[in-house]
């Protein structure tokens, strides 16, 4: 399985889920470098256990932080969330 962000616009981007059999995608109303920077102000306070910016709400989990979207949410591992960062 492998996550990446996908920009479609200067507002916004796709979070794309890949195994083998499937692809789910998970659009974002925010910019990528948007998404990238409030998902390393999450990952880089181990305090910090919420990131809002605009209409999204990255939360951390035990398993990853999971990005809220109104009422939909993608959960991204933590071994997903740091490649996502550091590219």
């Amino acid at each position: 399985m492998t996550v990446s962000i996908v920009a479609t616009g200067d507002t916004s981007c796709n979070l794309i889920e890949t195994t083998v059999s499937s692809s789910a995608v998970f659009p974002i109303p925010l910019g990528k470098p948007a998404l990238v920077a409030a998902l390393r102000q999450l990952l880089s306070d181990p305090e910090c256990n919420l990131v809002e910016s605009g209409a999204v709400r990255i939360d951390r989990y035990r398993d990853g932080p999971r990005v809220h979207v109104g009422s939909g949410n993608f959960l991204v591992r933590y071994k997903d969330a740091c490649p996502l960062v550091l590219e």
